[in-house]
């Protein structure tokens, strides 16, 4: 048995097109996969449960479910906020047998500005059944506070499993230069450098497939 949990980015539905593309992919290739509502936002919600800290926690929870199977493997593949998460509990987790991190982010400090002056930070999604339409959040100050202890760039120091990072050269979201400095300090990780791609490639199929192949080419290597 072989495990996939997919982790969604900030705000992201696990049933975005990204997560349900990957989904499907893993599963041919022989993978349990499972798309995480992270910390069950999008099924309740609620924001006051939504933190990393709790994320981590959902993330150790579907493992220990999954390890009393004996998997033979346990992959986390996460998007953006979701690829920081991936990287801290591949870290912290030693079920963790291959990590697969995706236009992340090194860590929250780039992003503090966006609760200027402790203030919730508002942000809209689309819907899955109909992109036309959106759901608000109101994130509070919170999150930031319990962010900002977590870092990729100083995690991944001490990660000695399999490591793909992935590198939307578009990105404008989380630039280049900032998932270069998870590369830096990664011990020997399978990098992928994409060019014309953007951080929400969620929103084409063609792209969401570039990286679904990528993402395989890791994992049969």
């Amino acid at each position: 048995m072989k495990v996939a949990l997919l982790l969604p980015g900030y705000l992201d539905s696990p049933d975005y097109l990204d997560m349900v593309t990957f989904g499907k992919g893993l599963t041919e290739l022989g993978y349990t996969t499972e798309r995480l509502d992270a910390c069950d936002l999008w099924r309740t919600g609620d924001v006051a449960n939504y933190t990393i800290t709790n994320l981590l926690k959902q993330i150790e929870e579907r493992i220990s479910f999954y390890k009393t199977q004996n998997p033979e493997e346990i992959v986390l593949v996460g998007h953006s906020r979701g690829g920081l998460a991936a990287i801290i509990a591949g870290n912290r987790m030693p079920e963790v047998t291959k990590i697969v991190a995706l236009c992340a982010p090194s860590d929250m400090k780039s992003s503090a500005h966006k609760w200027e002056g402790g203030k919730a930070r508002v942000s809209t999604r689309d819907l899955v059944e109909d992109p036309s339409k959106f759901r608000t959040f109101s994130i509070p100050y919170s999150y930031l506070v319990d962010a900002m202890q977590y870092s990729a760039e100083e995690e991944v120091e001490n990660i000695h499993v399999p490591l793909m990072i992935f590198i939307a050269l578009d990105d404008t979201t989380v630039p280049p230069e900032q998932t270069e400095r998870i590369v830096k300090n990664a011990i020997s990780p399978h990098v992928v450098r994409q060019s014309h791609m953007k951080h929400n490639y969620r929103r084409s199929q063609k792209d969401c497939d570039i990286v679904m192949k990528k993402i395989e080419e890791f994992l049969i290597r």
